[in-house]
């Protein structure tokens, strides 16, 4: 493809060239992170939970680890909390930055400072960073750290101690129509294979329901599936 000679000289053509450059070095270093496990359990004050970053490419990687709790776990789109703006956080990690070379490897610690009332979920994000040389107004190069919005979201769940997890659920039908779920005891209740009898209306097939986070199902007053494997029917008047 050829460029006419003003553009190429013009900043809007510079800026373009920088962007396509940034969104292959994203690419790249998104190809080389593998993050294992995605979902990851803690159960109160257990403190050997890591989670393992690897580099699988032939050149290094820059990493930027964050911590957020999600407020209205089980829901879409999530609202999160990053950890540093808690005042007294459950849950916290380290490293927060880490340099891998090729191949290697290395583990992120979860460290949780209390044992939770009840389930708290958290995402833990790993950034690529990458390090990029850009033109000052003096036309010398400057190194300049950028943090990529592709990353790795490992879901964690910070449960009680075993001795206090319950399980209990409760429905409540509502006015003029729709029912409304609540997880009752300390730890989640899974919904599987949840329909609404003699409709064709579509609602999601499994759902978890989360202490604190109710889910409204809105215009039916009727739902039949499985919780915890065991089948329940509502009907609702």
């Amino acid at each position: 493809m050829i460029f006419p000679y003003f553009l190429l000289k013009s900043g809007l053509f510079k800026s373009l060239l920088l962007k396509i450059a940034l969104l292959l070095s994203v690419t790249a270093a998104h190809a080389q992170l593998l993050a294992i496990p995605t979902r990851i359990t803690v159960e109160g004050l257990e403190k050997d939970q890591t989670i393992r970053v690897i580099n699988k490419g032939d050149i290094p990687i820059y990493l930027n680890v964050i911590l957020e709790r999600i407020e209205n776990p089980g829901k879409n789109p999530e609202n999160k909390t990053p950890i540093g703006q808690i005042q007294h956080p459950e849950m916290i990690f380290n490293p927060t930055r880490i340099t891998l070379g090729a191949k290697q490897e290395r583990h992120i610690n979860l460290i949780p400072l209390t044992t939770p009332l009840q389930e708290t979920l958290y995402r833990l994000y790993i950034t690529p960073v990458t390090q990029t040389k850009i033109k000052g107004i003096d036309d010398k190069k400057i190194t300049v750290p950028l943090t990529f919005g592709v990353a790795y979201g490992v879901l964690i769940h910070h449960l009680p101690a075993s001795a206090q997890q319950t399980q209990r659920w409760e429905y409540q039908c509502l006015e003029p129509s729709g029912i409304k779920l609540t997880a009752m005891g300390k730890i989640h209740n899974s919904f599987n294979d949840l329909r609404v009898p003699n409709s064709q209306q579509e609602i999601p097939s499994s759902q978890n329901v989360y202490p604190g986070t109710p889910i409204l199902l809105p215009n039916i007053k009727q739902l039949s599936g499985e919780v915890e494997e065991k089948s329940f029917s509502i009907v609702c008047p």
